[in-house]
């Protein structure tokens, strides 16, 4: 690792970038070209510390897996042992391979690890790069994190909303240029449910208790949510008591189960001062064919229903419209003319 002048012009486009996933993207392929792995991924981890999301370097392309992520298991076990201790970890899997393992960040739900397995150790000028160039990584990522959660309860904000909505949709259809040079290989089938959470009766709290009581029945709030939902789902405070979930689930029976739960553990749980507070929920299945303006609209109708009907429940946009209850309103991909 003795081009140096190269080595910056990397960190100057690694740092470019505004989107993590592309960011850690050119993070492994800037380390792809200054060390000789066999295999260079990212893994972000659990609360269990099980592997959800892989991003692994392809040739001049990467693969992002968000199911079924395989690792063996001796590089597993690895991981744990690293995840002990702040330090880098160098372990010998075989006469032909060794695996270092560095702790790339912790956030609340999860860990997020750089893995690689090299034909043989790591020189100790190759780990003191690698090191110097995580610490980069670190303190632009740190920041952006800060640019895109909410200052008080920590769940993402309104902003990063559509980019999210977009990966989601990109991992269920692959790009159409194979030949692009970043291009992003599909590896994800699940059903995605929108869903809007809205506090009941949130004015009435703000009045009574003061707004001191009402942000933290918010931060309370986006705790419990934190709890109940897996990393692969998506947690946004869109704005005043108003929450907003992506919620990964294969069928709606599945969505209804989580939600439930959740809707239960906000009405037993005892809220300091202010004691019971309930939520209102509405729910619609993502479709790419729709504009999320859409689907924002749907769940919102779900939601009105739900508060007009006696709050504290789970409605779902399309049993109300098959149940008649609500008219079907849709704005498909491709139907506005502009001219």
């Amino acid at each position: 690792m003795n081009n140096i002048p190269q080595l910056l012009d990397k960190l100057v486009t690694m740092t470019a970038s505004q989107d993590v996933e592309l960011m850690e993207f050119s993070l492994l392929k800037t380390l792809n070209e200054f060390i000789p792995s066999r295999e260079l991924f990212i893994l972000r981890l659990d609360h269990n510390h099980q592997p959800y999301y892989q991003l692994k370097l392809s040739q001049e392309s990467y693969v992002v897996h968000v199911e079924n992520v395989l690792v063996e298991e001796s590089v597993l076990q690895a991981i744990h042992a690293a995840s002990c201790s702040a330090a880098p970890l160098n372990r010998q899997l075989s006469p032909a391979e060794t695996v270092s393992i560095w702790h790339l960040i912790q956030l609340r739900a999860m860990d997020i690890v750089l893995v690689a397995i090299t034909p043989e150790p790591l020189s100790g000028l190759d780990c003191h790069m690698v090191s110097g160039l995580l610490g980069v990584y670190r303190n632009f990522i740190s920041v952006l994190n800060e640019a895109q959660h909410d200052q008080l309860t920590g769940l993402l904000n309104r902003r990063t909303f559509d980019d999210i909505i977009n990966k989601i949709y990109s991992l269920q259809q692959p790009l159409a240029s194979p030949t692009s040079p970043e291009r992003r290989t599909s590896v994800d089938r699940s059903a995605y449910w929108l869903v809007m959470v809205d506090l009941d009766h949130f004015k009435r709290i703000n009045d009574i208790w003061g707004h001191l009581y009402g942000d933290e029945v918010l931060l309370l709030t986006a705790q419990l949510m934190q709890t109940h939902f897996r990393a692969t789902d998506h947690l946004f405070r869109f704005g005043g008591e108003e929450f907003v979930i992506v919620l990964r689930a294969a069928q709606q029976n599945h969505a209804q189960m989580a939600l439930e739960r959740f809707r239960l553990a906000m009405e037993e749980y005892d809220f300091p001062q202010v004691g019971q507070v309930t939520i209102s929920l509405g729910v619609t299945r993502m479709d790419p064919n729709q504009f999320t303006a859409t689907l924002l609209d749907q769940a919102d109708q779900a939601l009105y229903f739900a508060k007009e009907h006696g709050r504290n429940q789970v409605c779902f946009y399309e049993t109300l419209v098959a149940n008649g209850e609500i008219e079907k309103t849709e704005i498909i991909t491709g139907d506005i003319e502009l001219f």
